[in-house]
């Protein structure tokens, strides 16, 4: 557009420009997908969760592997969730098994490649931890090296990273290693710290301390909280 300076001279005006650059409109836009594309799934997960394990347990996996109505990040989210609460132990690992297998099946143009790994290695460390707890050692260092390879692939994200390593410190416990698993809770804290969550902050002190304890350290303890899942 035109307009004139004081001195009579027409001087030509630009039209405003958008505060917002193209390429930046254009990644506001396609995160704005994602996030509507997640919280649709999140929405959908308690149903089809639902669906699925009303399954034989033996019909679970084969309907999650060729089912694409289960291909979902909130699917898989939900199974990892339900195995962090399930009493037995044995529940637990076939949810955790569950989400692996959808985690493989999740599309990375909808969902990042990296995100998705992290989603495999907490799904990984649910399922390694409740063959601990089985007693079957051996499986579980399996699932823990599962679970190192997709955070070694993924965002870095340091919650995922702190809850493989509470993981770990437990397999160690289990192991009678006890100097390793205090010292991987005592990263683990770090992380939690880190990240300014309180609560797991407190968990893997708390962990770490009740180690200490039974080690008869001479180091300052700290009041034990309540375990959280």
């Amino acid at each position: 557009m035109a307009e004139d300076d004081p001195s009579g001279h027409v001087l030509e005006v630009a039209a405003p420009q958008s505060s917002v650059p193209v390429e930046a409109a254009e990644l506001l836009e396609c995160l704005g997908r994602v996030r509507s594309n997640l919280d649709r799934e999140r929405v959908q997960a308690p149903d089809l969760v639902g669906e699925l394990l009303s399954l034989p347990g033996e019909q679970r996996e084969e309907q999650l592997q060729q089912q694409a109505r289960y291909h979902t990040w909130g699917v898989c989210e939900l199974l990892v969730a339900r195995s962090l609460e399930a009493a037995e132990p044995a529940e637990s690992e076939c949810l955790a098994v569950l989400a692996v297998t959808g985690a493989d099946r999740l599309d990375p143009a909808c969902h990042a490649a990296a995100l998705i790994e992290d989603l495999k290695a907490r799904a990984w460390a649910a399922a390694g931890d409740a063959r601990r707890r089985q007693g079957d050692i051996a499986a579980a260092e399996e699932a823990l090296r599962a679970a190192a390879s997709c955070l070694a692939e993924g965002t870095g994200d340091l919650l995922v990273e702190a809850r493989l390593l509470e993981f770990e410190a437990s397999l160690r416990r289990e192991q009678g290693r006890t100097g390793e698993a205090a010292a991987l809770l005592k990263m683990a804290a770090a992380r939690y710290r880190e990240t300014g969550e309180e609560q797991l902050l407190e968990r893997a002190l708390a962990e770490r301390d009740a180690i200490l304890r039974r080690e008869g350290s001479n180091e300052p303890h700290r009041p034990a909280v309540k375990s959280i899942s």
